[in-house]
């Protein structure tokens, strides 16, 4: 088993906690039903007062199919951060994928978590470039 570089750790935990985070907002967003919401920026969970009823916004027009989008691209980015961020592109993909996140209802925290994580896995040194300096990795 191959133990996983610390930048790629840091990059698939904080991008694990940006998909499931973003991903809660989703059922606060499916309760409110198929209505419209009044603008772009909508509260997932209105009743939710100690956090300001966990502010998002979103460019879709029905709660519940944002609510159905939110659930399924947070668990999109977690699985990516834990699967594929140390892939050549994978931390452009996570920073994509987060933004996605947020137009559809995924908060406004994580995905800035997200494309954090992002940013770290375009870090990650790949076992190609090592090679071309004598395979030592710095």
């Amino acid at each position: 088993m191959r133990i996983p570089s610390k930048t790629r750790a840091t990059a698939s935990i904080i991008g694990i906690f940006a998909g499931l985070s973003g991903a809660s907002h989703g059922p606060g967003e499916i309760l409110q039903g198929n209505t419209a919401p009044s603008g772009i920026m909508i509260k997932a969970w209105p009743g939710l007062t100690a956090l300001n009823g966990e502010p998002a916004m979103t460019i879709v027009p029905s709660f519940l199919v944002t609510g159905v989008l939110t659930i399924i691209f947070g668990l999109l980015v977690a699985i990516w951060a834990a699967k594929f961020v140390q892939k050549k592109n994978g931390g452009l993909a996570l920073i994509l994928l987060s933004i996605i996140m947020l137009l559809v209802g995924g908060g406004l925290v994580p995905p800035i978590f997200g494309v954090g994580a992002g940013i770290i896995g375009t870090r990650i040194k790949h076992s190609s470039e090592s090679t071309k300096h004598g395979g030592i990795d710095s």
